[in-house]
């Protein structure tokens, strides 16, 4: 079976949802809601995690939280099957609530912060529950605007989302009319959902954003039931051919030329994806001869860095900085 791949680290914001199962009305009534809040509220008070905004829908809700301490799994799971239980118990039900596992994207602050919570707000319109989102009183809207009332908790940090508006160094007022402009901006037209743009379904961000992401992963082994590991690693990777005719046509032919095969299994390693061992099946050398080619930190020979030089300028005109 398929399991979400989780990357946890204290900083770190996500987008993250969670259905009914079998689409069922998970917050039927005022009470229900109140009771998702206070569960929710409480994790905020204990310093586990900062909540940027939320809506809350009938059955399902999304979240844009903040981490302090990198524990996104544990308070997910926490509010998740803590609400699980007091509904049963109130409905006289048992078994699963929520459909599966919740999905959860990270996302990298500026623009794409801002995206999500204007995706956010803005659900109940596309779910034509309403005309206004300010309208919706179980979403975070009314802690960004202000005006129909007090908001349905005290605990959102609206700071940093209005602080993406561009609106620095002007009072709070002013940056709340910039951001109600930014979310009325959308109009009618449907938002890309943060879940579709997400570089293999778990980073939203700009490519060095996710290239930060990938490094944060290089210690994790790739597993069968991780479907989306394999696919963010494969990302802007070049394939072993491409990379062969490149080194070929700049350095000569990589199995007459050690120079040329060096370059070659640096790059193979570094921007194709292959494993060393992978490398050496291709390249027919030894997979020690492959590591002493591939590219570290450190203080190399003088040969080694103008091999690291031509490596990394080859990879730079091929389009995949070295991983």
């Amino acid at each position: 079976m398929c399991r979400a791949t989780r990357i946890e680290f204290p900083g770190a914001f996500y987008h993250a949802m969670s259905r009914g199962i079998d689409r069922r009305k998970v917050f039927p009534g005022d009470e229900h809601f109140e009771r998702f809040l206070k569960l929710m509220g409480d994790r905020v008070e204990g310093g586990d995690l900062d909540v940027h905004a939320f809506c809350l829908m009938e059955n399902h809700f999304h979240l844009l939280l903040g981490t302090p301490r990198g524990n996104l799994s544990r308070w997910m799971q926490g509010v998740l099957g803590s609400y699980a239980q007091w509904y049963n118990a109130r409905e006289g039900r048992s078994g699963h609530l929520w459909q599966g596992r919740y999905k959860a994207i990270l996302v990298e602050r500026g623009p794409y912060l801002l995206e999500c919570s204007r995706y956010i707000h803005l659900n109940p319109g596309r779910a034509g529950l309403t005309g206004s989102p300010e309208r919706w009183k179980w979403s975070s809207y009314r802690n960004y605007v202000s005006v129909l009332g007090r908001p349905a908790v005290p605990w959102v940090k609206v700071e940093t989302v209005l602080g993406e508006t561009g609106a620095s160094g002007v009072n709070a007022r002013e940056q709340r009319r910039t951001y109600r402009a930014y979310v009325e901006s959308a109009g009618d037209g449907k938002q890309a959902s943060p879940f579709e743009r997400a570089t293999a379904g778990l980073a939203l961000g700009s490519e060095s954003f996710v290239a930060c992401v990938k490094d944060r992963l290089k210690g994790r082994p790739d597993t069968e039931d991780e479907p989306s590991l394999r696919k963010l690693r494969k990302e802007g990777l070049i394939s072993p051919d491409r990379i062969e005719e490149a080194v070929e046509k700049e350095f000569g032919n990589p199995s007459i030329k050690s120079h040329a095969r060096r370059i070659l299994a640096a790059l193979l390693v570094g921007c194709s994806g292959l494993r060393p061992a992978e490398v050496a099946r291709r390249l027919g050398v030894t997979r020690g001869a492959v590591s002493r080619c591939i590219i570290r930190d450190g203080k190399p020979s003088p040969f080694e860095t103008e091999i690291a030089r031509k490596v990394r300028k080859l990879a730079t005109g091929l389009g995949a900085p070295m991983r």
